[in-house]
């Protein structure tokens, strides 16, 4: 939903890029691709494949970051591309479950219906929140002036990242034997001082943590001159030594655990290497120099309904038998599997955008009063 006055292939490659990022997290994922679930411990599949959640955990903050650098200068917001995509997301909902249950001829229980609009989405409504309220960071963020700006970015930072981050670690090791036998009320402690919430900070999974990329989206916008004038080379080095800092605090937590999974805060959203890990990613492809693609541009209109599209049919692709195969035919399987549902969900958007763009269209030109939130 974002709005750009010209599409810049560069960021809409990034957009793909992303988009591949997050399926593999959920390849990964122990409770849908069900990848982590089934490799064998301490091998070097499973080495691989924290590599590969490590260079692909900030792939959510990668699309909201991309949404603050190209909607700041807006303070105007449609209602119906919000609903739009809550239709999308029905939608593509309500035909997975039909297609996937009638077959079985099982009758189609409300419990069974409601599985399909699982927690997975969370983040299409949180992103749907931050689509209403930007226009009003963005007043606020035009009324600082660059010493403002620096310093809400810094305080914000400290307050929902650097803050939080320290709390979850202290929370994760206060599960473990390193503490005494009161370890459970230093646990509770430690979740209620979190600035997040009482909860703690819920991996980032919050708006918090979108406000807060979008924000640093915004004050890359405004030194888009200065990233310009950057090279390459030491953000590809400063990129490696940032993953490497994530792999150390996930071995850490498998020492610590015995579990590289169970109590890892390493892949929060929240922690200031995931969010720097994506600062850097944008950077980079911010000055690749890449002539306008209309391919380029055309495939990354799927990066947003991909997401709603893999997670119903990770399951086909026979992930559990693969990640315990010979490394190179588990690598290309990860790989076909990951540029193979991006092609599924590109074609499906794009049957779906053909019979639902003239009922849009219809809406849009009869719809026109109290439609929009301009500031």
């Amino acid at each position: 939903m974002g709005q750009r006055s010209e599409r810049q292939s560069n960021i809409e490659l990034l957009r793909i890029f992303a988009a591949l990022g997050i399926i593999l997290l959920h390849y990964n994922n122990a409770g849908l691709g069900k990848g982590f679930l089934a490799v064998e411990p301490d091998t070097i599949n499973q080495y691989f494949m924290l590599v590969f959640e490590t260079l692909c955990i900030c792939g959510v903050n990668v699309f909201v970051l991309i949404s603050g650098y190209f909607m700041r200068g807006s303070k105007k917001r449609d209602l119906l591309k919000p609903i739009e995509l809550f239709l999308m997301y029905l939608i593509f909902e309500l035909a997975a479950c039909l297609i996937k249950e009638l077959p079985k001829g099982e009758g189609l229980s409300l419990k069974t219906f409601m599985g399909y609009f699982s927690p997975s989405y969370w983040f299409i409504f949180v992103y749907i929140a931050l689509y209403l309220i930007s226009p009003f960071i963005n007043v606020m963020w035009e009324h600082l002036d660059r010493k403002g700006q620096k310093l809400l970015l810094i305080t914000a930072i400290s307050l929902f990242s650097v803050y939080p981050m320290f709390c979850e670690v202290m929370t994760s090791v206060s599960g473990t034997s390193i503490w005494d036998e009161d370890s459970m009320s230093i646990y509770g402690l430690l979740q209620g001082i979190n600035t997040v919430g009482i909860t703690g900070s819920e991996g980032g999974y919050t708006i918090v943590n979108f406000v807060l990329m979008y924000i640093i989206g915004c004050y890359l916008r405004e030194r888009e001159d200065d990233i310009k004038k950057m090279k390459l080379w030491p953000l590809f080095v400063l990129l490696a030594l940032n993953v490497f800092a994530i792999m150390v605090m996930v071995f850490a937590a498998h020492l610590i655990t015995g579990n590289p999974y169970s109590g890892n805060t390493a892949w929060n959203y929240e922690d200031p290497l995931v969010i720097s890990e994506s600062v850097l990613i944008f950077m980079i492809f911010a000055k690749m120099k890449i002539k306008n693609s209309k391919l380029i541009n055309i495939l990354a209109g799927a990066s947003f309904p991909s997401y709603l599209i893999h997670i119903n049919i990770l399951e086909y692709f026979g992930i559990e038998e693969a990640v315990n195969r010979f490394l190179p035919m588990f690598l290309l399987h990860a790989f076909v599997t990951i540029f193979g549902i991006y092609v599924i969900s590109f074609v499906i958007y794009k049957l779906y955008d053909l019979c639902t763009r003239p009922v849009f269209k219809l809406i849009s030109n009869k719809w026109k009063r109290r439609r929009f939130i301009e500031i």
